[in-house]
């Protein structure tokens, strides 16, 4: 069985190991790249708190209480009802420019 070399792009020689060139350290693996890449992101970007209006929804919506709950579902119909408004406006506004 053959092993797998990989060519450096940086130095331009043969790698044995397909991840990291052993002769200048330069990444050559793509997933490993794309690995390093998203830890950085993650840690400079952390993820947002959630706010207080989706922690309040979130309650309603798990709420044991059926008052609330039914208050969930009311606010979420009334949504519903909103976006399929503001969805045909948008579509008969395409439909006239184009």
């Amino acid at each position: 069985m053959s092993k797998k070399k990989a060519l450096c792009m940086q130095c331009r020689q043969w790698s044995e190991d397909a991840k990291v060139c052993e002769h200048c350290g330069y990444i050559i693996s793509r997933e490993v790249k794309e690995e390093i890449e998203k830890k950085e992101y993650d840690r400079l970007n952390p993820p947002k708190p959630p706010s207080k209006l989706r922690k309040a929804m979130e309650y309603l919506r798990t709420s044991k209480n059926p008052f609330l709950k039914l208050l969930y579902y009311i606010i979420m119909g009334v949504w519903m009802i909103y976006a399929g408004i503001v969805m045909v406006i948008m579509y008969i506004a395409a439909a006239g420019a184009g």
